[in-house]
């Protein structure tokens, strides 16, 4: 499979003169090849999008991580201001990167082929509904129906999000169906780097997808949205979804560290080291710190988790004085505090080799895609909303958690045989606990935080935003009284396409208005 990321990292050279040419996202170069060849270029650049600036933001809006004031002035200032407007970077680098991403799922299900290669075709509408579904949840209306026809249409009518989502499980019924019932002349093979044509996983993925696109309305009132959520929702009775059992959902080219773009974009971001082991990662490593609020979480030093002490946090983050600590967001430096005061990146970020002399390099490490604690978190907030429909939340919370002590490598002990069932225990009846005060959903959104904040923090957000958990303080120098309901439309979008771009400004990204993506307007 590693000859396939050469073919990624070509199209991702060309996407990245486009941008700098600011040339529109729905005008993006492709490359004139048939859907097989091209299918590990759009998985590897759209990875390369969820691991990106959308995730270091998410991180920070959910209070995870916070900047490393004993080396930086002033880290993090424009996101714990909540300064989103236009010219917002990280905002601007999700919209145009994700597009650009999309722009090639698009390419391969319109290409003139895809009928012998019905399966390649398929899955990309799957990851398709993947990507676009958090365009919509981060922008509210987009384009979509108009998008990705390059000089046909170079500035595209924004659909609404309520249409959008629509479009996006009917695609993936589409998919489904032309999975079940297709004879590509052409299969899918390890050109394919997730499941390496394996289409009983890619149906379970698509399900579970089209779970969570259904998930994030169910607090919409629309009688017409409602009654078609509840159908597609019936739907999926008895479906086959990703489990524990199933593991995590992975990619890899051919990640390694011959160069900086071959690594797993994951490390290449934020581990200990540059790809060449010699130089330190300053805009990844050195500026990322836990939050204080986080650490607290973890310790069981939080109202919420009082006296539960989660074993993963050694695993995720370093010890810092025998425990894991962290910096309040926007505090100035603490007097007589030092940068090894506090706890920086672990897992994957930072580690040590057997003889303890060396660091590992991870530059070839696995991505996940979609890891089973999400899986699992899903199916066990189905069943807590519809348990008509659905059953088993608290085995599908368990699950979760399981996996999550699993993912990071948590080790039995002989004191602490069972360190997931440990944790489950004594948090049980902790206001973030199953039992606990705050109740089910408050417990399952806990986790999605811890379990997924190395993974998609992105999908903790957004469920933070529809749920008010986890409860999550602002940093201290934030000009806004609460996170950002949405992101504003980058400065481009404005000066090339402003016949149909709705004007967006800061003020509206702070209340709930028309402007706010649909889904969460009540």
């Amino acid at each position: 499979m590693k000859k396939y990321i050469f073919i990624a990292l070509a199209a991702l050279s060309v996407a990245s003169c486009k941008l700098d040419d600011n040339i529109s996202p729905n005008d993006p170069s492709v490359e004139a090849v048939t859907p097989n060849l091209y299918l590990s270029a759009a998985q590897t650049s759209n990875y390369n999008v969820q691991v990106g600036d959308i995730f270091e933001l998410s991180n920070v809006w959910m209070n995870n991580w916070a900047g490393n004031i004993y080396y930086f002035a002033s880290p993090y200032s424009a996101e714990y201001q909540l300064q989103v407007t236009s010219a917002f970077t990280r905002g601007n680098n999700f919209w145009n990167n994700s597009y650009l991403a999309m722009s090639r799922y698009a390419s391969i299900y319109n290409n003139p082929q895809a009928a012998q290669y019905s399966n390649h075709a398929a899955i990309a509408k799957i990851l398709m509904a993947n990507e676009m579904q958090y365009i919509v949840d981060f922008f509210g209306d987009a384009p979509f129906s108009d998008a990705f026809k390059r000089d046909a249409n170079l500035t595209p009518k924004y659909d609404k999000g309520e249409d959008i989502y629509k479009n996006l499980v009917l695609m993936i019924n589409d998919a489904i169906t032309s999975i079940n019932t297709g004879n590509p002349q052409f299969a899918v093979g390890t050109e394919d780097e997730i499941f390496a044509g394996d289409m009983t996983k890619w149906l379970k993925l698509a399900n579970t997808i089209k779970l969570r696109l259904l998930l994030r309305q169910s607090k919409v009132t629309d009688a017409t949205i409602k009654a078609f959520v509840t159908a597609q929702l019936q739907s999926l009775q008895g479906a086959q979804f990703l489990s524990d059992t199933d593991g995590d959902v992975k990619i890899n080219p051919g990640y390694g560290s011959g160069t900086a773009a071959q690594q797993n974009p994951l490390i290449r971001n934020y581990a200990y080291l540059n790809f060449d082991q010699q130089t330190e990662n300053i805009q990844g490593y050195r500026l990322i710190d836990i939050s204080s609020h986080f650490a607290g979480l973890l310790n069981g030093a939080n109202a919420k988790t009082t006296g539960t002490t989660d074993t993963r946090r050694g695993f995720m983050y370093r010890a810092a004085g025998g425990t894991i600590r962290g910096i309040t967001q926007g505090d100035g430096q603490t007097p007589g505090a030092t940068e090894a005061s506090f706890s920086r990146l672990g897992w994957k970020f930072r580690q040590i080799n057997a003889q303890g002399n060396a660091f590992v390099d991870n530059s070839n490490i696995d991505g996940v895609v979609m890891s089973a604690s999400e899986a699992e978190l899903l199916q066990a907030e189905a069943a807590e909303l519809y348990p008509a429909i659905f059953t088993n939340a608290y085995g599908h919370y368990e699950k979760a958690v399981r996996a999550s002590f699993t993912f990071f490598a948590v080790p039995p002990t002989t004191t602490n045989p069972d360190p997931a069932g440990a944790y489950l225990a004594s948090l049980s009846t902790k206001p973030y606990g199953w039992n606990g005060s705050d109740g089910h959903i408050a417990a399952i959104q806990y986790q999605r935080m811890v379990a997924l904040h190395f993974i998609k923090p992105q999908e903790t957000y957004i469920n933070y935003l529809k749920t008010g958990y986890p409860v999550t303080p602002l940093a201290l120098t934030a000009t806004q009284p609460n996170k950002p309901w949405r992101l504003v439309y980058p400065s481009r979008e404005y000066n090339t396409n402003s016949a149909n771009v709705p004007v967006v400004n800061q003020a509206d990204v702070f209340v709930k208005n028309q402007f706010t993506p649909f889904w969460n307007r009540n």
